[in-house]
């Protein structure tokens, strides 16, 4: 590692491991059809818009709550309405205490500029681990 290289901790803010480049879906798609476009693009989770302005997220675990009920579901009918949005700024320690009160697995993060992304428990691990060290 160069000596500019920079190390990410629990103390980073939470916008070093989100991913601003958001997959995303909209709340009539089938099920079917977006578990086959998170499979493709490796994703766990799709950002989903309403007309409203209002954001969900489709997970794997929504995925499979539906298939365990109702095939034939759509996104509206099982994508996670109740969506916890943190700021860009906010220290990983902090994202994850967030996820572990809240019971989630992804927070939406909103930078400054208004840009949404979207982070996992997974992505939090790494620096979490490393500063347990």
């Amino acid at each position: 590692m160069s000596e500019h290289a920079s190390i990410i901790d629990s103390e980073s803010p939470v916008a070093a491991v989100t991913a601003f480049d958001i997959e995303t879906a909209s709340p009539s798609d089938d099920l079917e059809t977006l578990a086959g476009h998170m499979a493709r693009q490796d994703v766990g989770a799709l950002v989903i818009e309403n007309t409203k302005g209002e954001t969900s997220i489709l997970t794997e675990r929504d995925i499979v709550h539906a298939v365990a009920f109702d095939m034939d579901a759509w996104a509206v009918d099982v994508m996670t309405r109740d969506v916890i949005e943190v700021p860009a700024d906010l220290s990983i320690a902090d994202a994850a205490e967030t996820m572990r009160t809240a019971g989630v697995r992804h927070l939406l993060v909103r930078q400054a500029d208004g840009t949404l992304g979207i982070t996992s428990i997974r992505d939090l691990l790494g620096p979490l681990l490393d500063s347990v060290d």
